[in-house]
């Protein structure tokens, strides 16, 4: 007598359930790996405003020190606007296409082309304030264009690119950054005093 062997194998249903549990799963974690990685890309935004913070120390050194008044804290300088600013830092301090760099988040890249005088929100990720030699050390000198502290109430812009209402990035006169969430936007104590925008 011939012994049949049954051969084992999933059925339809069992690869379903299967596959549904997977969907399931992927779905819950869905939000939490784009969290992290819009909070990896505020983390560079920040290191970013801090190279610029670095420029904006060094270029007021630089007018400190030969009396330059046209090298000063972005409040101090003659014109201030953005135009003025970059120009300045492009000239000698950093490249237009490192300036560009600094200034990129996605979805927004800044480019040699209009980096120096870029708009805020379209073609350039962070926003510069009108800091000067007087002003505090918690006086913010940067943030990210999704936030500029100049509408009422003081909150991030929900579709304000690059982070929207993901969060926003400040950096301060002395030295410090954070990443905060849009809660937190009406705390000067979390994020500091403001100037004018340099734009």
């Amino acid at each position: 007598m011939k012994l049949i062997k049954r051969l084992t194998a999933f059925t339809l249903i069992e690869l379903l359930v299967v596959i549904s549990i997977i969907a399931i799963l992927a779905s819950l974690a869905l939000p939490a790996i784009t969290g992290a990685l819009a909070r990896g890309q505020m983390t560079q935004t920040m290191s970013n405003m801090k190279q610029l913070h670095l420029v904006a120390q060094q270029i007021s050194l630089d007018g400190s020190t030969t009396g330059d008044t046209n090298l000063a804290w972005p409040g101090d300088l003659p014109t201030k606007t953005w135009a003025a600013w970059a120009g300045i830092i492009t000239n000698g301090y950093m490249t237009v296409a490192d300036l560009a760099k600094m200034c990129s988040a996605p979805p927004i890249t800044a480019t040699s082309n209009n980096v120096v005088s870029s708009t805020p929100g379209t073609t350039r990720a962070i926003i510069a304030y009108q800091v000067s030699e007087t002003n505090d050390s918690a006086v913010v000198i940067f943030s990210s264009s999704n936030f500029t502290n100049q509408a009422s109430p003081t909150v991030p812009l929900a579709t304000g690119k690059p982070y929207g209402a993901k969060g926003f990035v400040v950096f301060r006169k002395g030295g410090d950054g954070a990443v905060l969430q849009n809660n937190q936007a009406t705390n000067t104590n979390v994020v500091g005093g403001f100037a004018a925008t340099l734009d």
